[in-house]
């Protein structure tokens, strides 16, 4: 393990990128698409009206209403391109009331790559807050809320999320099959 782990362990983010390149073969990482952050520009799709449920409950949480300051969806951790998907590294900021609001109005019949009831949890559980700027969690839960159900109207498998303290993951090894099976399952790798 790196001597050097922590909750905001870079050695992790590298081996994740690591493990996944193992996988999949190619991963990027920061991967930015040119797709809106605007729920009425998915009007017309089935993430429509969810989308905006979602944007009107956050509103409605905590009073702040403008709090998508990006035409586009910000770039994610990770994207897998064969099959095309994304992985998310969510460290405790992402475990907020915000997002837990997010979570309970996701429509039921799309698919998430990783365990809602776990994130709800975990939600509970840390409470974390972040109110620099005021509505920083309002917009961390939109874009994590973005990453999830945008990929599928565009065709991608469904996202798949990493609680960072889940595990040391710095401490795996990608060349050892015992520790790429690992990584696998906490991904669903059966993608």
């Amino acid at each position: 393990m790196n001597s050097q782990h922590s909750p905001h362990c870079r050695g992790c983010k590298q081996r994740v990128y690591e493990l996944l390149g193992a996988i999949y073969g190619e991963c990027q990482t920061n991967r930015q698409f040119p797709w809106s952050a605007a729920p009425e520009a998915y009007a017309d799709s089935a993430i429509g009206n969810p989308l905006q449920r979602i944007r009107d409950a956050l509103g409605n949480l905590r009073g702040h209403r403008d709090f998508i300051r990006s035409a586009q969806m910000p770039p994610c951790d990770y994207f897998i391109t064969d099959p095309p998907f994304i992985v998310e590294f969510d460290e405790n900021q992402h475990f907020s009331r915000p997002r837990l609001v997010t979570l309970a109005n996701y429509p039921g019949e799309i698919a998430v790559g990783f365990s809602k009831p776990r994130w709800q949890e975990l939600c509970r559980q840390l409470d974390a807050r972040d109110d620099q700027p005021f509505d920083r969690d309002e917009r961390r839960a939109w874009y994590d809320t973005l990453r999830d159900l945008l990929p599928a109207v565009h065709g991608f498998k469904p996202t798949a999320r990493l609680y960072a303290e889940q595990t040391a993951w710095c401490a795996l090894d990608a060349k050892n099959p015992a520790d790429l099976a690992i990584f696998g399952q906490s991904i669903g790798a059966e993608r």
